[in-house]
């Protein structure tokens, strides 16, 4: 099954700042900011539709993203692929022995429900599923 890409997202320590750039790098507008209470980061798409760029900026500095900042600095944080059925991808992916972060769906951003996929099965990369509405 292959899975379209969604978006890439990027942690940065500051949407106000981060947000021009990509704008003019990807020569295209932004969503408004959306805070994503679920996972404690705001967040900010540049760009319509697959390949899109997902801005994170951590509101605590104890969340993953905040820690990811803290550790690593501003960067590529994960890829997101879409799918149509969460639960059934995430089932088939642990069947083949996937290790997940969530076994079962979260909220994210845009009324979407996500999932991610551990590094360590994804060649050291942040893997997130979200839901196609």
């Amino acid at each position: 099954m292959e899975l379209p890409l969604d978006h890439i997202a990027i942690a940065v320590p500051s949407l106000l700042e981060a947000r021009p750039l990509f704008e003019s790098l990807v020569g295209a507008g932004s969503s408004l900011p959306e805070h994503v209470a679920a996972q404690r980061v705001t967040v900010q798409f540049i760009g319509q539709g697959p390949g899109r760029i997902e801005l994170l900026e951590p509101d605590d500095p104890d969340s993953a993203v905040g820690r990811f900042l803290a550790k690593r600095g501003p960067g590529l944080h994960h890829i997101a692929y879409r799918v149509a059925d969460l639960e059934a991808a995430l089932a088939r992916l642990e069947a083949a022995g996937v290790q997940l972060i969530d076994r079962a769906p979260r909220p994210g951003a845009g009324d979407h429900r996500v999932a991610f996929i551990h590094p360590r099965s994804c060649a050291g990369v942040l893997v997130e599923l979200v839901e196609a509405g």
